[in-house]
């Protein structure tokens, strides 16, 4: 479950991402009474087995039952965030009565690693670049998106507008915001996409091209949306004060190369 609001006096309105409807927003009647059978089942993030009554103005939800709450995203508060994280960026890519059964499968599995990820940065910008590549809005990170040449292995840029690198040459052609992009971080970017999480859950990238690479998915991930996303808001507060963040050590990704 990804989203509720409270509704009336005693309903909740929810929002949902499921593999073959995309997107559903129906209403859990009852759910904030003490004595409600689906209330307990209906809490953010949990995986649910349910049954949709089609309704007139709006559908509603009956017959629900829990299959995995993910305790261990809600005993830290880092977690949380980023687990809400996830689940936005799943609901901003869905659409609703379209199946996305891919992206849900990807959210599934993101929540999955969350809980048990040496790195959770490195499993969100691994979840950022694959649910891109799902919807079809991955950054062109082989050549220049201007040219078409082939990058030469040193540093380049990288334009949201435009729709990934920018070669030197290239790099006049607009007026649009250009971000640093350096061959370690284009190789981070590049070695995410072609693998799965867990042969990527223990490598180790130096903090700057950690932060190069947020930023450049980021300001991809936010002119596809054209909005910003509202829980990573939340994460970089969360950030601001908490100060027990684990030094990173370097080590570049080998298997892919310029």
């Amino acid at each position: 479950m990804l989203r509720q609001f409270d509704l009336g006096e005693a309903d909740r309105l929810i929002t949902l991402v499921t593999p073959d409807r995309g997107l559903v927003r129906a209403v859990a009647r009852g759910a904030r009474r003490p004595t409600s059978k689906v209330g307990g089942h209906v809490d953010l993030l949990r995986r649910i087995s349910l049954s949709v009554r089609v309704g007139r103005t709006i559908d509603a939800l009956s017959q629900v039952e829990t299959l995995e709450s993910f305790v261990g995203l809600q005993q830290h508060l880092g977690l949380t965030l980023r687990a809400l994280y996830l689940a936005e960026l799943a609901e901003r890519f869905s659409v609703e009565d379209a199946p996305s059964s891919t992206v849900y499968q990807l959210l599934l599995n993101g929540l999955r690693f969350l809980e048990t990820a040496p790195d959770p940065n490195m499993l969100m910008r691994w979840f950022e670049i694959h649910l891109l590549g799902l919807t079809g809005f991955r950054p062109e990170l082989k050549e220049c998106v201007d040219c078409r040449g082939e990058l030469d292995p040193q540093d380049h840029t990288f334009s949201a507008a435009r729709g990934g690198i920018v070669c030197p040459k290239c790099r006049p052609a607009g007026d649009d915001i250009l971000l640093p992009a350096s061959v370690t971080t284009i190789k981070l970017l590049r070695h995410l996409n072609l693998n799965a999480f867990p042969s990527v859950a223990s490598l180790k990238i130096n903090s700057g091209s950690a932060r190069q690479a947020e930023r450049v998915l980021r300001q991809h991930i936010t002119h596809v949306l054209d909005r910003s996303i509202y829980s990573a808001d939340l994460l970089d507060d969360f950030r601001k004060w908490n100060t027990s963040v684990p030094s990173q050590t370097v080590h570049s990704p080998t298997t892919e190369h310029f």
